[in-house]
Order: structure tokens, then sequence, then C-alpha cells
């Protein structure tokens, strides 16, 4: 009898190397996940910026709010925020980005800053976090103070 067909063993070879090889390149992934994680919030944040830009040229100023949510608010009161839209939440949880308002010497409400975790450092991936700052700078007062240190992988953007 001449059959053309796999044993069981066979088969349980091939599909032990197929398992070995998935998990070799699902962890080389992996990496990669958290830069591409990384970049949504840095999109993120840019997005924002184009809604607060929009603000402001409905207002003549930047919002004076302290936390995400009332910054939503407040962007869906101006018009901005059409209903139904919200503000982009961090990719992984539901944990909210941050918002500074700073002020100039004169009192004005002249930039702002925005705020995220990120999960790799900004020596990884530098490309990525072009124009971003450490300190605020000379001249601008912000509230509350901004937590811009890259030694626990937090990117803010002055604007």
């Amino acid at each position: 009898m001449n059959k053309k067909a796999f044993t069981l063993v066979e088969l349980s070879v091939v599909l032990l190397v197929i398992g070995i090889l998935s998990g070799i390149l699902l962890r080389n992934l992996g990496g990669f996940t958290s830069i591409a994680r990384d970049q949504r919030r840095i999109g993120d944040l840019k997005n924002v910026s184009i809604y607060l830009s929009n603000y402001y040229t409905r207002q003549g100023r930047y919002p004076t709010v302290t936390s995400w949510s009332t910054l939503e608010q407040t962007l869906r009161d101006a018009g901005v925020l059409a209903p139904g839209m919200t503000l982009p939440k961090d990719p992984v949880g539901n944990k909210d980005y941050d918002y500074y308002y700073c002020s100039s010497t004169g009192g004005r409400i002249s930039n702002y800053i925005l705020r995220a975790q990120l999960e790799n450092s900004t020596s990884q991936a530098p490309q990525l976090y072009e124009g971003s700052i450490t300190t605020t700078p000379s001249g601008l007062s912000c509230t509350p103070t901004p937590q811009c240190n890259p030694n626990n992988n937090s990117v803010c953007f002055l604007f």
C-alpha cells in the first residue's frame, strides 16, 4: 500500500518549527510597537496644537485651564471640537496628556506646552522628538509648572 500523506510526527515537527519562528518574529517586533505608540502620542499632540490654534483664532487667546478634560470642554464650548469629538488619550490605557498655558512677562497668555509620557527614551529615536523642550524658556511662566524631564521619558512641545 503506497499512500502519499504526512505522518503525525511530520506534521508535529512542521508546526513546532512554525511556532518557534513566529515566536522569534513577534518578540523582535515588540520594540517597534512601542515606538509606534510613541509616534502616535507625538501625532496626538500635534493634532491638539491644531485645535488650540483654531481656538486662538476664534478667541484671540489660548485657554487658561489646567486639566485635559477641562481643555476638551473648553474647546467644545468654543466650537473647535464638534459634538461627539474628544481629545486624544494615550494609546495605552486611558490616561490623559498634559496641557500647560504660559504667559509672557507682560502677563499675556502667549504660548502653551503639551506633554506626553513615552515608553522609550528620546535618545532611542531622536528624530521623533525634534522640537521638544526640557525646560521652560526664560521669560515664560507656565501654569502648572511643566514636568518636562527626558530622564523619565516625558516629552514636551512648546507652541
